[in-house]
């Protein structure tokens, strides 16, 4: 495949290109060619709508300085017979694997950068859906099959019935914008004190506060995120000022009514989606018990 993808493009690739294939990714097959380009292979079929997701992205974002540069993609299957992609190769490494060496200062201008990446993105504006209902939507079968697996006990379920009785109330939304949705520091790489993001496939148009989904838990959570090779960096204390500089320098996205019980709403389905699948791990129990107290409170 990775020939065909080479020949079809050697005014990009050159005529002896050197291609090494990245052992990264479960569901992309992934090559680097000349250590200038990545190209990314959807090998697993089922995951062709966040490929494309990806892709749209990129399409979205043409003029965004802040994101690799998109060359060629393709999801027409007549090169090969999978959807691939053609990306700019960033230079730098992870957020996470220098996050502890920098200065509060230096971490402060990080956060205002990302907060300009943010805005970027969401000058990309969607049509309004019924939020409330897509959260039920992602809720009601996890919360099934936890009653299946018996995973809590009768005040429990009690705790969380009362919270879904008010994701209507909390999740009233007008303003859907273009998410990336997996804003954490493995996703962001820097160099030279500048940062870009990568990673697009969960991408999606929703309200503006859901880009802090998994950004607000990776703060509170930071190892949760983090590579194996980076986990022994990650310390609370490294962390604690982010939400303060995001909202310094992007205060329309925290100042939105109800924000800690949307936040809490969506801890609640992010946990319990790990707890059906791990219901072993009395941590993730608490976590979807705390999450249903915040939105449940009268």
């Amino acid at each position: 495949m990775i020939e065909k993808i080479i020949n079809k493009h050697i005014s990009l690739f050159g005529n002896d290109p050197i291609v090494n294939k990245i052992n990264i990714g479960f569901t992309n097959t992934i090559y680097d060619v000349n250590s200038l380009y990545i190209v990314k292979i959807c090998t697993d079929i089922d995951n062709e709508e966040e490929f494309k997701r990806e892709i749209d992205f990129y399409n979205s974002n043409k003029n965004n300085n802040y994101i690799p540069e998109l060359y060629f993609a393709s999801t027409d299957k007549k090169d090969i017979p999978y959807f691939y992609e053609i990306i700019e190769k960033l230079e730098g490494v992870s957020l996470y694997e220098v996050w502890h060496t920098y200065n509060e200062s230096k971490r402060e201008d990080i956060i205002r950068q990302l907060c300009d990446i943010m805005k970027m993105f969401h000058n990309n504006k969607g049509d309004k859906y019924d939020w409330s209902k897509y959260m039920k939507d992602n809720f009601n079968p996890l919360y099934t099959k936890s009653k299946e697996l018996n995973i809590f006990n009768e005040e429990e379920i009690n705790i969380l019935d009362k919270a879904y009785s008010n994701f209507d109330k909390y999740l009233e939304s007008d303003d859907f914008v273009l998410v990336h949705n997996d804003l954490h520091f493995d996703n962001i790489f820097v160099k030279d004190g500048k940062i870009k993001v990568i990673d697009f496939e969960r991408s999606m148009y929703a309200p503006r506060d859901f880009e802090l989904d998994i950004f607000y838990r990776m703060v509170r959570k930071p190892w949760k995120f983090a590579s194996e090779e980076t986990e022994k960096y990650t310390s609370l204390d490294q962390y604690e000022n982010i939400m303060g500089y995001v909202k310094k320098y992007y205060p329309e996205l925290i100042n939105i009514n109800d924000l800690k019980e949307r936040l809490a709403i969506y801890d609640i389905v992010y946990f319990l989606a790990q707890l059906v699948r791990h219901p072993e791990i009395n941590e993730l129990k608490a976590d979807v018990l705390n999450a249903a107290k915040i939105v449940g409170e009268d």
